[in-house]
């Protein structure tokens, strides 16, 4: 009987140990045997994506700070003369947005690659066609700068023709670069350039003096102050 005792005292408390070990150890075995210990497939787990009706706000923290900004809002910070002659042109001619702000970037563009300021390069399209990229002369000069396509035929040949005339943007670089032709052949006399530039060199004419005067008002628009 003392034995018996003895020997309950000693085995109870090995198989509390052993019935706590299994039931710590069941639900490891649980998560290694993806069928369960009934053979089922067990649920799939919940998701943000499973659940209806939700709604995940971002963290700002992780959000990036950058917006788009349009292009237009780009090229005006990097040069601020094309809204300043974009919205005098609209005024003044009754062009719209879309078309001055197109001619203006041209001018742009080729007054930096020419070395010329694009106030005179807007003045001569203006007393030349007053900014309609399609008008014709009588004589035949072509586009926003009135190009002579029998004058010029070997700078044509660089922009694909005397059609390609009537693009704004070829017909404002072969403009440019043959107002700066003339500038230099002329030691930089403007009005000579220009009464060249007009076929009216050795003449009575008003050409030089009205696109002085409207390179004057442009200069005034893009002068600070």
């Amino acid at each position: 009987m003392i034995f018996a005792d003895f020997t309950r005292e000693r085995m109870l408390p090995a198989l509390k140990l052993s019935l706590l070990s299994t039931a710590l150890l069941a639900p490891l075995a649980a998560l290694a045997d993806p069928s369960g210990a009934n053979g089922e497939i067990p649920p799939p787990p919940i998701t943000v994506a499973s659940i209806p009706n939700i709604q995940v706000t971002p963290n700002p923290a992780m959000v990036a700070t950058d917006k788009v900004v349009p292009s237009e809002a780009l090229e005006a910070a990097e040069h601020p003369k094309l809204a300043t002659l974009s919205e005098h042109i609209q005024r003044t001619y009754k062009v719209s947005e879309y078309k001055a702000t197109s001619i203006v970037r041209e001018a742009l563009k080729s007054a930096d690659r020419h070395q010329v300021e694009p106030e005179l390069i807007l003045a001569v399209i203006a007393i030349e066609s007053t900014f309609r990229e399609r008008a014709v002369s009588r004589v035949g000069a072509r586009g926003l700068m009135q190009v002579m396509p029998g004058v010029h035929r070997e700078k044509l040949k660089h922009i694909g023709g005397s059609r390609a005339l009537f693009d704004p943007a070829k017909n404002i670089h072969t403009g440019s670069q043959i107002l700066v032709d003339y500038l230099n052949d002329h030691s930089g006399n403007l009005r000579r350039a220009l009464l060249n530039y007009n076929g009216s060199l050795g003449m009575r004419s008003s050409f030089a003096d009205r696109v002085m005067r409207v390179y004057r008002d442009f200069q005034k628009v893009t002068t600070p102050g």
